[in-house]
């Protein structure tokens, strides 16, 4: 390398001439400094590479810098950094600058799915699902088959089940009007879980009891919900949960009727 060519060559006597001096500076800072920025000015081979390349330069200034030195002591100014250095350290410092990081697209699953379109539209079939409303020519031909009022058949379905055709108790009722298996295969029912069989089984149920107990419809619902063999040995020992539901089912039929 050239650099190590000029570091290694033997001392110049003191009476050498100005001249000599003046060439060397101008190898150093011609020729080696040239070749280092045209090797700046490419392309980023990496980091490494870049680092010690700005080393070589420091280093070669600092060189210079001291050849510099005589020509001080002989009147003249000692030179400052020269342009080749300024333009490689300005090359290394623009390139090594990190590309901006480019903003994150929010997350999937951070951003807020949009509405369905017919939102607004889903919410009108269950509020009258839960209103009974979607039963009611279900209903309107049960009372007139089986001369039962709509507004008892429907209390007794809101009591039951709350206008749930799926629903299905604890002791294994089923259905909008809960329907015990036994009692729906005695009225015929294939599938306690269709609206129509449920209630037109259920209301059939419910006007025998009535007919049972001569049109009283305490003792009816009481037997719909405890048993009509439970009512008969002991109509005085209703349990709690009966009489709650007696006045449960009085309380719709206000509303329906």
């Amino acid at each position: 390398m050239l650099i190590d060519t000029l570091i290694n060559r033997p001392a110049t006597p003191e009476s050498k001439p100005q001249a000599d001096r003046a060439a060397l500076r101008e190898a150093v800072s011609g020729l080696v400094f040239d070749e280092l920025l045209a090797a700046g000015a490419a392309p980023r081979a990496g980091t490494r590479a870049s680092l010690a390349a700005a080393a070589e330069l420091m280093r070669l200034d600092m060189m210079r810098s001291a050849f510099s030195l005589g020509d001080a002591e002989g009147g003249e100014s000692p030179p400052v950094m020269g342009r080749a250095v300024e333009l490689m350290l300005k090359s290394f410092a623009e390139n090594g600058r990190e590309p901006a990081a480019a903003p994150t697209p929010p997350d999937a699953s951070e951003t807020p799915a949009p509405a369905p379109a017919g939102a607004a539209a889903v919410s009108h079939p269950i509020e009258e699902k839960k209103s009974g409303n979607w039963l009611d020519d279900v209903v309107s031909r049960a009372s007139r088959r089986y001369g039962v009022e709509v507004g008892l058949i429907k209390a007794v379905i809101k009591a039951e089940s709350n206008f749930n055709p799926n629903a299905v108790s604890r002791v294994g009722a089923q259905g909008l009007m809960q329907l015990m298996p036994a009692t729906a295969r005695g009225l015929g029912v294939t599938n306690s879980f269709d609206p129509e069989q449920n209630v037109m089984a259920g209301t059939k149920f419910l006007k025998d009891l009535l007919a049972r107990y001569n049109g009283n419809v305490d003792k009816a619902l009481a037997a719909y919900n405890w048993g009509p063999g439970n009512v008969d040995r002991k109509p005085h020992l209703l349990p709690r949960e009966t009489r709650e539901y007696l006045v449960k089912v009085k309380e719709f039929y206000n509303q329906f009727a």
